[in-house]
């Protein structure tokens, strides 16, 4: 049998949880953010699912995602990875809980080895570099017995992003000093400068020995409640399910750790958080992005998601409009990082079957 430092022996957890509200009206209760199409093809999950492959066998991949979700997420996982494989919450509970549920779960289905917990709904344009990456980390992760981070090197003083910063050199990574969430503006941009800070993906590797170390020394009552649930019947998990109240796995566990390590991020990546992060992710400068049935005449940096119908933007700039058959949104790029208020006001006005 190989061991457990190959990728062979590794799996991977793609957490897809969260409606993605920034995304509306495309995204809803249920049709969630990772069912989301960039390219009018593939789904964002389904994309990070061919990512891993053929590093992680599919038989190694799993994809936890709430009970509120189970329909749609079974459906578009057909012909991807084992039926099974799909671990349902009963409700979406934070990345701590997701981490430590679905890594007992992976667990007690495959025995000890390393996990590497990823977002099911982040933009990655170099499949072949992210493979590279990860293997890096799965390498220093099983040699070290750390959590391993990996950071991305960022292009401009983010404020919506965690940022590692970077220590002295171990192996084939480097030590993470600290993490520092969401700094200020004026922060990000000093951090930036120096060279000595990543932005944090959220991409955790680490050995199950080694997670069940981090939560035993930090988060005890999480990690203990995990197991427990791990071999709870699915008609007794939701009540007990309920009563878990944690921060992310970022707070509870990797801020608090020593034993952290850090890889360097070999692919372009980007969280792809609301329709005007979509455009910075595959837009060019002043140009378009228009999906579908969609024309742009004299406009320069609008977005266009058309349902059926054709859309026509003539004479604008810095628009999204998005059809989707049953509603259409059209909002200046600006504003689209602030695009809860909508789904808060839908939901004040009893306009639920629109969320």
């Amino acid at each position: 049998m190989a061991p457990a430092s190959t990728p062979q022996r590794a799996s991977v957890l793609i957490i897809a949880g969260g409606r993605g509200t920034r995304f509306w009206p495309a995204s809803r209760e249920a049709r969630p953010k990772p069912l989301f199409s960039i390219d009018g093809k593939t789904s964002l999950l389904a994309d990070t699912i061919l990512r891993h492959v053929p590093l992680i066998p599919r038989e190694r991949i799993f994809v936890l995602a709430a009970a509120a979700h189970q329909a749609p997420f079974r459906r578009a996982l057909r012909g991807l990875i084992p039926a099974d494989n799909l671990i349902v919450e009963p409700d979406a509970r934070g990345t701590a809980v997701a981490i430590a549920y679905g890594a007992a779960i992976i667990q007690r289905r495959l025995g000890e080895g390393i996990i590497a917990a990823v977002a099911a709904d982040h933009y990655i344009a170099t499949a072949a570099q992210y493979r590279r990456t990860l293997a890096e980390a799965i390498g220093l992760a099983a040699s070290n017995e750390s959590i391993v981070a990996v950071g991305i090197t960022p292009t401009r003083p983010e404020t919506g992003y965690g940022y590692q910063k970077i220590g002295p050199k171990a192996g084939a990574g480097f030590k993470i000093e600290k993490f520092v969430e969401k700094p200020a503006l004026a922060i990000a941009r000093r951090m930036v400068r120096s060279g000595r800070y990543l932005w944090n993906a959220s991409m955790f590797v680490a050995s199950t020995r080694t997670l069940a170390r981090e939560f035993a020394a930090h988060c005890p009552a999480l990690g203990k409640a995990a197991q427990r649930l791990a071999l709870t019947p699915r008609t007794k998990l939701a009540r007990a399910y309920g009563r878990l109240r944690f921060d992310s796995f970022d707070r509870v566990i990797m801020e608090k750790s020593s034993n952290v390590l850090g890889v360097r991020a070999r692919f372009s990546w980007h969280d792809v958080g609301s329709w005007d992060g979509l455009w910075d992710a595959i837009g060019e400068a002043g140009g378009n992005v228009l999906r579908g049935n969609a024309i742009a005449l004299e406009s320069e940096r609008v977005l266009a998601y058309p349902d059926s119908r054709l859309m026509v933007l003539f004479g604008v700039r810095d628009l999204i409009v998005v059809d989707t058959g049953d509603a259409i949104l059209v909002a200046h790029r600006a504003m689209s990082p602030h695009l809860r208020r909508v789904t808060e006001e839908l939901e004040r006005r009893g306009l639920q079957r629109y969320l």
